[in-house]
């Protein structure tokens, strides 16, 4: 359920005609998040492992395989998008889960590479279908208010969840048997199979009701991906989004290898990092965003590309200083990049879907969302390709990057006042 995922009115997608939205976070919700993350962080971190040594591929066709997947599914979320404004949102994060569960499943017999894209093509597409319906079953529970609060105590879930499964995982991989890694992608499909069940029996989500009742008026047009990409506010945050999102992969994608490249044998010091961003956002992300919330979100989110510039700066200091200035850097840089990440994970889920009309919330959510599944499939190329042009020049593109896309959210006006609690 990787999701950023947000209000309601009685007949609203997913829920119960006349049912009153829960005042707080709810506890099923949270566990379906914590379980998810569990599974994710457990195999995610060694899925390049597992396919090299249970299936047997070659590096590199590994990462060819993942790519080629996660581009065929990029049309996921906009025909999730459209099932969701007909047929309510719970069902197809459901469903989604499941989709995850038997991809995973499937990992186990997996032993060529057309199976390895075939397979990860599903486990892709359930990971769309669940990003895009998860936001707006979020949308749709939510009070207004409490959106990006959810979409906080939601990150900090799947966080928690993801480090007790990064322990867990290293835990088996570091015994090196072909047993442990499959328990590895066992224990996954088992974690997506949970979430299912849990979001299944949500109370106050409802499983089959439809879009919003009432007719639209002369005046109004039906809603249709032709009128949602006429929106020019949320084409700017698409926009913006691909290349915050790219920012975003730097942590998990290119950390690591830019410090080998740099600090030579201080390599570890990668893992700490990520380990210290799971722990700050666990402990932080929902304090954060309750005292963010008086500000409009476009100007959090342009406060998120001012923090990525911020880590990225001190990134590209780090080969022009002493080793006690590099880990002053490092740790500076960790600490810009989480908050970044922080600022703008539940506030840009939260803005994609104030941004959109009730009876269209479904296919703008798939458009942006479709922004953010190219970004992350674009990440670990782009961001390794500038790598070997040179060390500096991740960080100058990145920079630049953020600048871009502090400008193009400056030109989105918002259509009503700051979210408040």
């Amino acid at each position: 359920m990787s999701v950023e995922a947000k209000g309601r009115s009685p007949g609203s997608p997913g829920s119960v005609r006349g049912a009153r939205p829960p005042a707080v976070f709810p506890a099923r919700l949270g566990a379906a998040v914590l379980a998810d993350g569990i599974g994710t962080g457990m195999f995610m971190p060694f899925s390049v492992l597992y396919f090299v040594h249970v299936v047997g591929l070659p590096l590199s066709d590994v990462g060819g395989c993942l790519t080629a997947a996660g581009l065929l599914a990029l049309p996921a979320s906009m025909l999730t998008g459209s099932l969701v404004d007909r047929r309510g949102s719970l069902p197809f994060v459901v469903g989604g889960d499941l989709l995850g569960a038997a991809a995973f499943i499937a990992y186990l017999w997996v032993r060529s590479a057309w199976e390895l894209v075939l397979v990860a093509f599903v486990a892709a597409l359930g990971q769309a279908t669940v990003r895009t319906a998860g936001t707006a079953l979020i949308a749709a529970m939510a009070e207004p208010g409490q959106r990006a609060v959810w979409l906080a105590r939601q990150s900090a879930a799947r966080n928690a969840g993801y480090g007790v499964g990064v322990l867990a995982g290293t835990s088996l991989v570091v015994l090196g048997s072909h047993t442990a890694y499959l328990l590895l992608a066992g224990i996954n499909a088992a974690s997506y199979l949970v979430a299912a069940v849990l979001l299944g029996r949500l109370p106050g989500a409802g499983t089959s009701a439809g879009p919003p009742p009432g007719i639209p008026s002369a005046t109004e047009e039906e809603p249709s991906y032709g009128s949602v990409l006429r929106d020019r506010r949320l084409r700017l945050l698409s926009l913006a989004g691909l290349g915050l999102v790219v920012c975003m992969n730097v942590l998990p994608v290119l950390l690591t290898t830019y410090l080998t490249a740099v600090l030579g044998h201080w390599v570890f010091l990668g893992g700490l990092a990520i380990a210290g961003n799971t722990v700050i956002v666990v402990a932080a992300q929902a304090a954060l965003t309750r005292r963010v919330q008086r500000f409009p979100e476009v100007r959090v989110v342009q406060a998120a590309a001012a923090a990525w510039s911020l880590g990225f700066l001190c990134l590209w200091i780090l080969s022009a200083v002493p080793w006690w200035g590099a880990a002053l850097g490092l740790l500076a840089a960790v600490a810009s990049l989480t908050l970044a990440e922080m600022l703008y994970g539940p506030t840009v889920g939260a803005l994609a879907a104030q941004l959109a009309p009730v009876r269209a919330r479904g296919r703008h959510l798939g458009v942006f969302y479709l922004s953010w599944s190219l970004g992350s499939a674009i990440a670990p190329a782009v961001l390794t390709w500038l790598l070997s042009e040179g060390h500096q020049w991740p960080w100058i593109v990145l920079i630049a990057v953020c600048a871009a896309s502090a400008t193009a959210l400056g030109r989105i006006q918002e259509r009503t006042a700051p979210l408040t609690t």
